[in-house]
């Protein structure tokens, strides 16, 4: 590079006219093929290091491409798992396999999970959770004494009576609307 410089510098002529100044260079021969083969070589080390660079950027982009691919797949895989979950569980109450508050619990925790099932399409399951979600569960429920169970059990199977057919259908309806999908 100072070889270039100074072959540069010494060759460098500045001319006066009237209307602009103008450079010149006067160069031989041997001094031109010299500055050539310098500019070429920096050229391909530059050359080389954008190579480097692009092949870098690729692999990146490939890698993160990947990633995200595998990241869809484990959400579909989740959507795919809360629905037959949804299903299964609105199919084991409609079957009277599981009891009324036990069934909407779980459902209204799963669809808040997923936004293939809208909140509003199931006012029953939110309007009962809200009833019976103050209700002590595990070990809570276990610690209770009998009658304050039996007071609970009491108050949570009033709740289911006043939903139990508007629960059905709504159940019935999530099964029929998560089947089709």
């Amino acid at each position: 590079m100072k070889l270039l410089w100074e072959l540069i510098h010494q060759n460098l002529h500045i001319c006066r006219n009237s209307q602009y100044k103008k450079l010149m260079f006067e160069m031989t021969q041997d001094q031109f093929t010299i500055a050539f083969i310098i500019l070429s070589v920096l050229i391909f080390i530059l050359s080389i290091g954008v190579g480097f660079f692009y092949i870098k950027l690729k692999e990146e982009t490939r890698k993160r491409i990947a990633e995200h691919d595998k990241m869809e797949a484990r959400e579909k895989e989740r959507q795919a798992f809360v629905r037959d979950s949804l299903i299964t569980i609105a199919r084991a109450f409609v079957q009277k396999q599981c009891e009324a508050s036990e069934a909407c619990i779980r459902i209204r925790m799963l669809i808040d999970r997923v936004d293939f099932v809208e909140n509003t399409d199931f006012p029953v399951i939110f309007s009962m959770y809200e009833e019976i979600k103050h209700f002590d569960t595990h070990q809570a429920r276990k610690d209770l004494s009998k009658q304050e169970r039996f007071n609970q059990d009491k108050q949570r199977f009033a709740i289911e009576d006043k939903h139990m057919d508007n629960l059905v259908i709504e159940c019935e309806k999530l099964i029929t609307n998560l089947s089709a999908n």
